[in-house]
C-alpha cells in the first residue's frame, strides 16, 4: 500500500523547520464541511433578519411589504433566491481558501486546503475546486467518498483542482 504522507513537490520546505502533516481523513472533512454549512445558513439567517431590522428601524416598512410581495409574485423569485444563496456560498469558500488556505468549519478542526506542492490556493483554483464540489456530489457524493478509498486521501473535487487538504500540525502558522 501506498504512504498517505504528504511530500510538496517543491525542493525548499513551505516554512524554515516546519513541514506539512498528513492528508485529512473522510471524517475531519466531513466535520468541517457540516461546520461551514451551518456557519453559512447563520449568516444568511442573520443577513435577512439584519435587513428586516434595518428597514424596520429607519421605517421603511412598506419597501419591505412592496419587496416581499413583488418576491412572492415573481416567477423569478425562486430563481432569485437560489442566485444569491449561491453567489454567497461561492464568496464564502472562494474568500477562505484564497485568503487564508481554511474555512471556519476546517480551521476549527485544523485543517487546510493547499496546492499539491503546498503552495497557496488562487482565487481561480479556488473558484474550480468550489465547482468540482458539484462534479463529486452529482453521482451519489461518490466524489467525496473516494477519500475513503484514496491512497492520498484526496477527493474528485481535489484531483480536479489540484489541491489536497491536510492536517496542521499545532506549530505550523495558520
Amino acid at each position: 500500500m501506498e504512504s498517505t504522507s504528504f511530500q510538496p513537490a517543491q525542493s525548499r520546505p513551505l516554512l524554515p523547520g516546519i513541514r506539512l502533516s498528513r492528508p485529512a481523513g473522510f471524517f475531519s472533512r466531513l466535520e468541517a464541511f457540516i461546520l461551514d454549512l451551518v456557519i453559512l445558513s447563520v449568516l444568511q439567517i442573520g443577513g435577512a433578519a439584519f435587513i428586516r431590522a434595518f428597514l424596520r428601524f429607519f421605517r421603511l416598512n412598506s419597501l419591505l411589504a412592496d419587496l416581499q410581495s413583488t418576491w412572492q409574485n415573481s416567477p423569478y423569485y425562486f430563481a432569485i433566491g437560489a442566485t444569491v444563496i449561491t453567489l454567497i456560498g461561492i464568496g464564502y469558500y472562494t474568500f477562505f481558501w484564497t485568503l487564508l488556505g481554511f474555512t471556519p468549519g476546517k480551521a476549527v478542526l485544523g485543517l487546510k486546503v493547499v496546492r499539491r506542492n503546498g503552495e497557496k490556493v488562487s482565487f481561480g483554483r479556488s473558484l474550480l475546486r468550489f465547482f468540482a464540489y458539484w462534479i463529486s456530489a452529482l453521482p451519489l457524493f461518490l466524489g467525496f467518498l473516494w477519500v475513503l478509498w484514496d491512497p492520498n486521501r484526496r477527493s474528485w473535487h481535489d484531483k480536479i483542482a489540484g489541491t489536497q487538504v491536510l492536517y496542521i500540525p499545532k506549530n505550523l502558522p495558520r
